[in-house]
């Protein structure tokens, strides 16, 4: 009988011995049998739920193709599993090779025929499942010991070791000193307000090897915010080991394996303190920046070239204030033909020294602070007064409701204690009313905004500062550091043909509330500063 041996093995951290032992007990019962072997095939670290074809399965889809020539009688594999593990695929197979005059014959149950290949289908590919199952399980109760269960992360080295009993003890982890500091290093960088691209071209640029070992690139960095992965969201570098972040799903045409992010409720968060890398607080600053970035459109995250790309807008057309030529900026309309008249230029150096002098002298300035918080103060107060007052009526009918209740409680307390628990609960809940109700008339009171005398020094100290390292003598790393920080103070740029003579006058809007952070060297808190969102001011006349 002519036959052809077949032979598979689904996974890489199997033994690739597998196959050639599959080949070596089916030429054996060949030669018992008498059985004449024109040909073997085989299939290594495939799945036995790949499909058939031949980008699928190589191996089985040339031994179609044999089959199909006419001149085989039969197939001979160790047991039908190594045939497929799914049984649309067993069923297809058998079919063609049914079609083409030859059997399929397997050494754990002899001929499979059309009832055999069902059952044996069913079980292989439910044998399947379980397997995936017990692995996952598997990987569960290594992650509750604080063990990886597979891969290994950038960062970390295998500190695998033999236990007192003599077993080998997998997916123990240790912190890699060279590689941590690169972790350290793109933290710092992005927390800093620098790109992912940046950060990887510089990474790069300084010879340090990727995870792969090849190039950095920003995707690495940055990763995807549904699967948690990438670098700047890899919460094991705070010392916790996530598990079952993503499932593996099989695209039932294609048979082709997709990650799908699994909901975060069912992530499974084992704290692993020792392989902590990168501090709570710059990991806190990252992922704040992380989420920032995100709710801004892609268009608006690019890089400027230039300190006040994109800010400026023309005051008598409205069109942006672009560069028209290598170092001189000018009105859009006047370029496009909009019929602006606003003809005047502004060089580089001029443009950015008008506008940070603005910064540094103006908009910060007490007198016109002072103004701006009275007038926020004011419209704040009233608008309190009138939400209190509005309160205040809520609460008076619902303070009677209650009252009347109470009285009906006390009733029929004050009749032998029948029902105590309620007695206690209302009494609770009076309380609660009466501390309610004196919150809310506190509201009444006049927020006072209040801002440090030295504010003003302190912010103008810290624009020179920034002003400094954007000299000409500063490395292209500073100045893309800078950058953000100073732009995060300005809200707009109205550039209009000077009053008097040539030139421009500029008004600057900054926002105020960039200003305080920038000053006090912290973030402002949520009480009613972050409304007072921008100021105005003409810059000194140059």
């Amino acid at each position: 009988m002519r036959t052809l041996i077949y032979a598979r093995y689904s996974s890489q951290l199997q033994n690739s011995r597998s196959i050639e032992d599959q080949v070596r007990v089916c030429m054996e019962r060949a030669a018992s049998e008498g059985w004449q072997v024109v040909d073997t095939f085989s299939d290594a670290a495939i799945g036995g739920a790949a499909g058939t074809s031949k980008r699928q399965r190589p191996g089985m889809s040339a031994l179609l193709a044999r089959v199909e020539v006419g001149d085989i009688e039969q197939v001979l594999a160790d047991t039908t599993s190594r045939i497929a593990r799914n049984q649309g695929d067993a069923h297809h197979i058998r079919d063609r090779l049914n079609f083409c005059g030859a059997r399929l014959f397997t050494l754990g149950d002899g001929e499979i025929d059309a009832f055999k290949g069902a059952i044996k289908g069913l079980l292989d590919e439910q044998q399947r499942k379980e397997l995936a199952h017990n692995i996952k399980r598997a990987q569960r109760g290594r992650v509750a010991e604080g063990r990886a269960p597979a891969g290994l992360a950038y960062g970390y080295r295998t500190a695998n070791r033999i236990d007192d009993r003599g077993r080998f003890i997998r997916g123990l982890r240790e912190i890699d000193p060279d590689e941590a500091e690169v972790i350290r290093r793109i933290f710092r960088e992005y927390a800093a307000g620098q790109s992912v691209r940046a950060i990887a071209e510089r990474l790069n640029s300084d010879r340090i090897p990727g995870p792969r070992g090849g190039l950095w690139k920003g995707s690495t960095i940055i990763g995807g915010k549904k699967r948690g992965d990438g670098t700047l969201r890899n919460r094991l570098y705070v010392g916790e080991l996530v598990h079952n972040r993503t499932s593996k799903v099989v695209e039932p045409m294609s048979r082709t394996v997709r990650i799908r992010p699994n909901e975060n409720d069912t992530w499974l968060v084992q704290a692993v303190p020792e392989l902590r890398i990168v501090e709570q607080n710059l990991w806190d600053r990252v992922q704040e920046q992380l989420e920032a970035r995100t709710i801004i459109q892609p268009e608006q995250q690019r890089r400027p070239k230039h300190l006040l790309s994109g800010m400026g807008k023309c005051g008598v057309c409205g069109s942006g204030w672009i560069r028209i030529r290598s170092g001189f900026w000018g009105c859009a309309g006047v370029r496009d033909g909009a019929g602006c008249s606003n003809t005047r230029i502004i060089s580089d150096d001029r443009y950015e020294t008008r506008v940070l002098t603005g910064l540094q002298e103006r908009l910060l300035d007490p007198d016109a602070v002072d103004l701006f918080v009275r007038e926020y103060q004011e419209e704040s107060i009233r608008r309190d007064r009138e939400e209190g007052r509005n309160r205040l009526r809520l609460e008076r009918k619902l303070a009677t409701a209650h009252r009347q209740m109470n009285r009906l409680v006390d009733a029929i307390a004050d009749g032998g204690k029948t029902f105590p628990q309620v007695k206690e609960k209302m009494y609770a809940a009076r309380e609660e009313i009466a501390a309610c109700t004196e919150g809310l008339a506190a509201i009444e009171g006049e927020r006072v905004i209040a801002l440090h005398p030295k504010i003003a020094a302190d912010y103008r100290r810290e624009v020179a500062a920034l002003n400094r390292a954007l000299k000409s003598d500063q490395t292209e790393e500073t100045r893309e550091e800078v950058i953000p920080r100073l732009r995060a103070l300005i809200d707009s740029i109205v550039l209009t043909p000077a009053a008097k003579g040539r030139g421009v006058d500029i008004e600057i809007g900054g926002r105020l509330a960039r200003m305080i952070e920038l000053a006090t060297g912290r973030p402002l808190d949520d009480q009613g500063m972050l409304a007072m969102e921008r100021v105005r001011g003409i810059e000194p006349p140059s």
